[in-house]
């Protein structure tokens, strides 16, 4: 019994759900003259798909393999694992609560909403709306999701906003958030989903 629980324990941090991600992340300890492999999968047996240089910053980690040692990051339009040993987590970011600036998006239709220092923009094809009054709520039993209510006068969204793999269906991008968009205006009542990124 007492065995058991020992390997129980030991398989805990294994198992256990990365905290505080996506976070931003700079590449650290690779020399002037060196580069770091972006590889398609989490060890140094999976293929080089990138290299990034030695002084890159601000790059968003959405995930950890089950060792934690590799994060997944998007670079351009692809992801790819870099081992965490040569990345540094950026100051100042909440471990659970949401980042202060995001960039969401979603196809078909295309529409996007971004949040900058307690403001926000939703563009949609045929008008662009700015919201100045935004309230972000975290939920009351999870740290992984948020609810964020803006009021831009004539048009009103309602968002939740979880911490969770997604895909955009378009392009090898990975993001570590996911949103629902409830948009209510004098015409209609609307629902987008999407995906959300924190890089700057």
């Amino acid at each position: 019994m007492r065995a058991a629980l020992l390997c129980l324990l030991l398989l805990i941090p294994a198992i256990a759900p990365a905290q505080g991600l996506p976070a931003l992340y700079d590449v650290t300890d690779v020399a002037d003259n060196d580069t770091l492999n972006l590889r398609s999968g989490p060890s140094t047996n999976f293929a080089i798909v990138d290299k990034l240089p030695p002084d890159a910053t601000g790059l968003e980690v959405v995930d950890t393999d089950r060792s934690g040692e590799w994060g997944l990051i998007n670079v351009g339009e692809q992801s790819g694992w870099v081992a965490l040993r040569y990345m540094v987590r950026q100051p100042g970011q909440p471990e659970t609560g949401l980042a202060p600036n995001l960039a969401c998006s979603g196809t078909e239709p295309f529409w996007s909403f971004s949040l900058a220092d307690n403001t926000a923009e939703m563009k949609r094809p045929e008008t662009t709306i700015p919201f100045t009054d935004v309230l972000i709520v975290p939920s009351e039993n999870r740290t992984d999701r948020h609810a964020l209510f803006a009021d831009g006068g004539d048009t009103v969204v309602t968002a939740m906003i979880g911490r969770n793999q997604c895909s955009d269906g378009m392009s090898d991008r990975a993001y570590g958030l996911g949103i629902d968009l409830l948009v209510t205006d004098k015409t209609a009542l609307k629902v987008y989903s999407g995906c959300c990124s924190i890089a700057r």
